[in-house]
C-alpha cells in the first residue's frame, strides 16, 4: 500500500484534503477525507501511513476466557502458593461474583475487561462491606489481573489499580445499657447461654470466639486467646464478667476442657437464642436483636463511661483508633463538649 493526498473537489469550492490508499494488486487508489484544510495535518497523515508500512504488525491480543483464567489461577492458589483451604474457597466465591457480572455486561474475556468495569462491579459489591474487607477484596482482585496479565501476556494496565470505592454514611451503632445487657443475661434460662452472652457484653468478645472458649484460657484475671486474623490477645477480667463467670462455674465445675460443652457443639451458633431472651427480657424499643451487638455495646458503655478511645481500641483489638472513632466516634460529642468546660 502506497498513500498520497489530494484535495478531490476543489473545482466545487471544496478545500478539504483526502487521504487515497494505492492498492497495487487493483492498481485502485481508495480515498477518503480527512476533515481538515491544512496542508500539514494532511500531509503528516501521510508520512506516517507510509512509516507505518515498514514497522512490525500489531501484537495479536491473547483471547484469554475469564472463565479459564479463574480456573488456572485457583489452582495456582492452591497447588503452587499452597494456600490453606478455605482461602481457596473464598477467592472462588469472589471471583464467581465477579464473573457472573461480567456475564451481565457480556464479558467473556480478560482483555475485554476495563477500569470503568471494575468500578460498576465495586461500587455494587463492595459499598456495604467495611472498610478493611473492601482492602481485602480489591487486593485479591488485584493479584489476579497482576497474575492472569502476566501469565497469558497480555498488555496494559490492571484495571483494579485505581479502584475507589465510595462509602456510604455509616449509620450510628445501636447498644444496650449496662443495665440492659443483665436484664437479657437474666431472661436466658441456659446457664452457659449466660455466661456466653456475659463474655461478649462484658469483654467485648465476638461470637465465635467466646463460644469455643477453654478453661485454659484463663488464668490470674485475664482471657488469652486467638482472634480474628489468628490474632493473640489477653484481655482483662472486669469484676462484672468475673461475678458471671463464678455463677457459672460453680455450676459447671472447674474440670479442664470446653469452657460450653453444649455450645461448641452446636453447628452453628443459633440466633434465635439471643432474639429470645431480648424478647423476654422486657426491654421496650430494644432493636435488631443479634450476638454482635453485645459486643457493640460493650465498646459503647466503655466510652459512656468516659474512657480513653485508645483504651476502647485495644480491648476491642481495632487495628487502629481510626476505626474505633470511625465506628462509635458518634458517642463522643456531649463528652467533648463536657471536657470544653473549664
Amino acid at each position: 500500500m502506497r498513500y498520497s493526498i489530494s484535495k478531490r473537489n476543489k473545482s466545487h469550492g471544496s478545500d478539504v484534503w483526502y487521504g487515497g490508499e494505492f492498492n497495487p494488486q487493483t492498481g485502485k487508489t481508495k480515498w477518503k477525507s480527512l476533515y481538515t484544510n491544512k496542508k500539514s495535518e494532511a500531509v503528516s497523515w501521510r508520512d506516517k501511513m507510509n512509516a507505518s508500512r515498514f514497522l512490525p504488525p500489531e501484537p495479536k491480543i491473547p483471547i484469554v476466557s475469564l472463565e479459564d483464567a479463574v480456573e488456572a489461577f485457583l489452582l495456582d492458589v492452591e497447588n503452587v502458593r499452597k494456600c490453606v483451604a478455605g482461602t481457596v474457597e473464598l477467592y472462588s466465591h469472589y471471583l464467581r461474583q465477579f464473573k457472573t457480572f461480567c456475564n451481565r455486561n457480556e464479558i467473556t474475556n480478560v482483555h475485554e475487561i476495563t477500569q470503568a468495569l471494575c468500578a460498576g462491579f465495586a461500587q455494587e459489591s463492595f459499598a456495604k462491606l467495611s472498610a478493611q474487607t473492601t482492602k481485602n477484596r480489591v487486593i485479591l482482585f488485584r493479584h489476579f489481573f497482576s497474575w492472569a496479565f502476566e501469565h497469558y501476556d497480555i498488555s496494559g494496565k490492571n484495571p483494579f489499580k485505581k479502584i475507589v470505592v465510595i462509602k456510604p454514611k455509616p449509620v450510628p451503632r445501636n447498644f444496650w445499657t449496662l443495665e440492659e445487657c443483665e436484664k437479657i443475661i437474666a431472661a436466658e434460662p441456659n446457664a452457659e447461654c449466660k455466661c456466653w452472652f456475659a463474655l461478649m457484653a462484658f469483654a467485648g468478645l465476638r461470637r465465635e470466639e467466646a463460644r469455643h472458649l477453654k478453661m485454659e484460657n484463663f488464668s490470674a484475671g485475664k482471657i488469652s486467646l486467638i482472634g480474628k486474623g489468628k490474632k493473640a490477645a489477653t484481655l482483662p477480667i472486669s469484676t462484672r464478667l468475673q461475678t458471671h463467670l463464678d455463677k457459672y462455674l460453680a455450676i459447671r465445675g472447674p474440670e479442664p476442657g470446653a469452657l460450653f460443652p453444649w455450645l461448641s457443639n452446636l453447628v452453628k451458633a443459633k440466633e434465635f437464642l439471643i432474639k429470645n431472651a431480648v424478647e423476654n427480657s422486657g426491654i421496650k424499643n430494644s432493636g435488631i436483636a443479634h450476638f454482635h451487638r453485645f459486643r457493640h455495646s460493650f465498646a459503647s458503655n466503655l466510652l459512656r463511661m468516659g474512657r480513653s478511645i485508645k483504651a476502647v481500641q485495644i480491648l476491642m483489638r481495632h487495628e487502629s483508633v481510626t476505626l474505633t472513632l470511625n465506628t462509635y466516634g458518634h458517642l463522643l460529642p456531649n463528652d467533648l463538649e463536657q471536657a470544653a468546660e473549664m
